[in-house]
């Protein structure tokens, strides 16, 4: 594993790489507040050159501005000036990174030659609840959240083992250690409270439909044993997609890249590897 940056619109982001720069990268996108790091356990299992970027205000990448939120379009704009320097790829998303990389493969199909969603071909459908996320979402705009503070390492990593009991002590620390900033009483998360703030524009299941429908590449669906999408509402969205096969991880909760690393690695390798195939002339 070894550290590297990216220039994007003018700024570093960061990023984890693993294997020798060469050939279709793999881009490893996570997902809501986690960071390239929670992949150290996945990429290994995997060949080739892996790639995991942390998003805009997530892990050591920059903040947005004041006054300035996040949004779906200004990660996939993100995506794109990455893979502007990579070339086409093939595209592994956890949760919110699924659901960009399913976006991204509709609207770029030339750039993305394969793609793995895990737990991630989109999220819950909130359209119902149009003028409640805009009211919150400007009072919280102007009252912004601001992250915990913790005394220690130590702290911060039991709390990540208190919300993914999976972790062991050392990986915790780990984590942990990539993504705290001193502050005066101790430390804190790196990444930018605001995301905590929720987006004004409600997700909808018939827009993202539109996406799905245009992805032209082969797509593996990962589902845990143990996921919170609705099974109905999951295969509908891979019943849009063209060219999908889909996989169960048992014993696996939502954070199957944390739960059962070696498992996820073991049932997207495969997949992947195939796509550096010739095509068959037959």
């Amino acid at each position: 594993m070894r550290a590297a940056t990216y220039h994007l619109h003018g700024r570093p982001y960061a990023a984890l790489e693993w294997g020798e720069r060469g050939g279709i990268p793999t881009v490893l996108l996570h997902g809501y507040l986690d960071h390239a790091g929670a992949w150290s356990r996945v990429a290994p299992g995997l060949s080739g050159w892996i790639v995991a970027i942390d998003h805009r205000g997530h892990g050591l990448s920059p903040h947005c501005g004041p006054g300035e939120s996040y949004s779906f379009p200004d990660y996939l704009a993100d995506l794109d000036a990455l893979l502007a320097e990579l070339g086409p790829a093939k595209l592994v998303g956890h949760s919110m990174g699924g659901t960009i990389a399913s976006m991204y493969a509709g609207v770029r199909p030339e750039k993305v030659v394969a793609l793995v969603t895990v737990d991630g071909l989109g999220l819950f459908d909130s359209s119902t609840h149009s003028a409640e996320r805009m009211t919150q979402f400007l009072d919280e705009m102007a009252r912004p959240p601001a992250n915990k503070v913790f005394p220690s390492l130590e702290a911060a990593a039991a709390r990540l083992r208190h919300s993914n009991p999976a972790l062991d002590e050392a990986w915790a620390t780990e984590l942990a250690g990539r993504i705290l900033r001193p502050v005066v009483d101790g430390f804190t998360w790196t990444w930018d409270a605001r995301h905590r703030i929720r987006g004004p524009i409600p997700y909808r299941h018939d827009n993202h439909a539109q996406f799905l429908r245009r992805i032209r590449c082969p797509v593996l669906a990962v589902h845990p044993e143990h996921s919170p999408f609705a099974a109905a509402d999951v295969a509908h969205l891979e019943s849009l997609v063209a060219n999908i096969r889909r996989v169960t991880v048992p014993g696996a909760t939502h954070m199957v890249h944390l739960d059962t690393p070696a498992q996820l690695a073991a049932a997207i390798r495969p997949f992947l590897d195939a796509i550096d195939e010739p095509p068959s002339m037959g």
